[in-house]
């Protein structure tokens, strides 16, 4: 639970040294190149990105290329094609640079390949339009120059709208010109007209008015002859882009070189962004970067490793100035980085929440989804799931959230008994267990009194979970407070208010249990530490606002009873998801699997099945989203501190794969 504290690290090298020294810089996996804004020299300003960005677009595109042509063969012929999320060696990332001339022949002949092909199906495209203008004339056994003038007369051969081929069949003869249906298709028919030729006016007027399409096609061939032809044509033009498509997958052996080969080719643009920020001379550089503290020595042996004559320096940043953040945290709390980072990163000088947000957000998904056949779902699937991607991707940790969520929701299964909506123990334990969890665990009728009032029992206690989570904030808010020298602010704006949060939990307790006098010593000092907090709001103000204050700071306990009352969504989302289950499985399944013979077992076990897969769905989307607002609202909005910049090592992001030692 921890924001690690970072350095700048100054360098201050020759200038022929400079590329040596950023590509060990990036080995390190530890330095974030920064601006060195405090040195009055004149900027560096790369060259050459806008020709690497266009190498990155040409292997892109040459992958792109060699992945449609792999997919478009059946599956038993595809051969197996690296995919994204592979591990690269630093060696082997560093050693496109000796390899490019010969990874950009393979690229220059992938998009040699794909210029061929993309001829052909222009080639093919025309040959097809040319088939499909033919299309209407095949049953014609003529050829065309048949229908050609002669010195005394005109002929027209063509095709118009089925239904308008016999209303101009009358009209030409009316007119003394002489016209048939050469072949009468489906939508359109081929029509022959011959006219004189001082009717020639007369029968372009009647066409015109018939939606007449002339036949573009003369000399002595038929349609069917050149249909035939084409289509030869066709068939050889499709063979040759199928032996160019199998020339395209034979690279497909070059797949993994090619996508480290784009990964490096960003690491250059990157260098040559990165060198924009250089302060240069004649003949050497200045660079600064983030360094976390406790990796200052194995960078500084890295630089002095290439370079023995650079200068280097480390000046630890304070927590009161501006750094990226790099988390430190365990195995587990380290998962759930994914979830506060959707909301914020935590800034360099803040509290890191994840370790203590991750037990209570565990908690409160164990305890909305509580059911042990949904938590094993959820942990397996999860761990299934995590083992199939990357470690330290945002899919990989979420998988290990739920997995992690799981495991709190079988614990509260097991004590909501919980399986599928079956309720287990019930039938196990008999009667006396039924009869103690009717009043002590049922979600519905347990119930316990409050000033009089039945309450649900479990809503009390979920109530209880919230303000203890909201009382931990306010702790967290002193130890903030407390690390920054501001005492007085952490003692009277956050212990006192904490010990009000915990205090209370005790005399609502002792209230329902009727534990006397005890509940009496509970509210004094709820009572008392609310007073305090209140009057002493104020501390730490300057003017008008020491007065002020304690007014906003004695409305702000209405901001604190509606916090609370937020963490009644975990009681309800709970009973809802449990009385879903259990209308699957007890209401309407159990009552198809036994009275209706084969098929209502059958039926049966086909709604269980789908009956909790759905809800499983809708109350593990619920229980994130809502989980996430408790924990963005309720917890963080006591104490923390976020707009922070995630640190991001040097050279780190690779869109394809992955370096082995991270």
């Amino acid at each position: 639970m921890a924001i690690a504290e970072m350095s700048v690290m100054t360098v201050i090298g020759l200038d022929t040294d400079k590329n040596a020294i950023l590509e060990g810089l990036q080995r390190t996996n530890s330095v974030q190149i920064k601006t060195s804004g405090e040195y009055d020299l004149k900027r560096n300003v790369a060259a050459g990105v806008a020709e690497e960005e266009t190498k990155i677009m040409r292997v892109e595109n040459a992958l792109g290329v060699l992945y449609n042509a792999v997919s478009s063969l059946d599956k038993e012929e595809r051969p197996s094609v690296q995919a994204d999320g592979f591990a690269v060696s630093r060696d082997e990332f560093f050693s496109c640079e000796k390899k490019e001339s010969e990874l950009l022949y393979i690229v220059e002949d992938i998009e040699k390949l794909d210029a061929k092909r993309t001829e052909i199906a222009a080639a093919s495209a025309k040959i097809s339009a040319e088939i499909k203008a033919f299309a209407p004339y095949l049953g014609m056994s003529e050829p065309f120059g048949f229908y050609s003038d002669t010195k005394s007369a005109i002929v027209r051969l063509g095709t118009m709208p089925k239904d308008r081929a016999a209303k101009f069949i009358a009209e030409a003869e009316e007119a003394g010109i002489c016209s048939e249906i050469v072949i009468a298709r489906q939508s359109e028919s081929v029509v022959a007209a011959v006219a004189r030729l001082g009717d020639k006016k007369t029968l372009e007027e009647l066409l015109s008015k018939a939606a007449f399409r002339a036949c573009a096609f003369s000399g002595e061939t038929t349609a069917r002859a050149e249909t035939e032809r084409l289509e030869k044509e066709l068939a050889a033009l499709k063979d040759e882009d199928e032996r160019i498509k199998k020339e395209i997958v034979e690279h497909s052996a070059f797949a993994k070189e090619l996508k480290v080969f784009s990964d490096y080719l960003g690491f250059v643009c990157e260098k040559a962004r990165a060198e924009e920020a250089f302060g240069v001379t004649e003949t050497a550089f200045l660079l600064e970067a983030f360094v976390p503290t406790d990796r200052c020595a194995s960078v500084e042996e890295a630089v002095k490793k290439i370079s023995p004559s650079a200068f280097t320096e480390f000046r630890k940043v304070p927590r009161d100035e501006f750094a990226p953040t790099l988390n430190r945290n365990g195995k587990v709390a380290e998962n759930f980085e994914v979830v506060t980072n959707m909301y914020s990163a935590p800034a360099y000088g803040a509290l890191d929440p994840n370790a203590v947000m991750s037990f209570f957000f565990s908690l409160f998904m164990g305890v909305i989804m509580a059911d042990v056949g949904y938590g094993l779902l959820m942990l397996v699937g999860g761990l299934v799931f995590a083992s199939k991607k990357r470690r330290g991707t945002g899919i990989y940790r979420m998988a290990k959230v739920f997995a992690v969520g799981g495991a709190f929701a079988i614990a509260f299964g097991a004590v909501f008994d919980g399986f599928f909506g079956f309720q287990l123990f019930h039938k196990i334990l008999g009667e006396g267990y039924s009869a103690f969890y009717a009043e002590h665990l049922d979600q519905i009728y347990a119930n316990s009194s409050l000033a009089g009032i039945n309450v649900p029992s479990i809503l009390m206690w979920c109530l209880a979970l919230g303000t203890a989570q909201i009382g931990v904030g306010l702790v967290l808010k002193a130890l903030q407070s407390f690390s920054r020298g501001k005492v007085a602010e952490g003692l009277f704006g956050g212990v006192v208010w904490a010990i009000t949060m915990f205090s209370l939990i005790g005399w609502v307790f002792c209230l329902v249990e009727d534990i006397r006098p005890i509940d009496s010593y509970f509210m004094y000092v709820t009572a008392g530490s609310a007073i305090v907090g209140i009057l002493t709001a104020g501390v730490g103000e300057k003017g008008a606002a020491k007065i002020t204050k304690p007014f906003a700071s004695a409305y702000g306990i209405i901001n604190y009873v509606s916090d609370i009352l937020s963490y009644a969504r975990l009681y309800g989302l709970m009973l809802s998801g449990a009385q879903i289950a259990s209308i699957f499985t007890n209401t309407l399944a159990i009552g198809l699997l036994f009275p209706k013979g084969a098929i209502g077992i059958a039926f049966g076990v086909i709604l269980i099945v789908v009956g909790n897969v759905f809800n499983l769905a809708i109350n593990l989307l619920g229980a994130y989203i809502h989980d996430a607002r408790l924990q963005y609202v309720e917890f963080y909005g006591k104490f923390y501190e976020g707009d922070g910049e995630l640190f991001t090592p040097f050279g780190s992001s690779l869109k394809h794969g992955y370096f082995e030692n991270r």
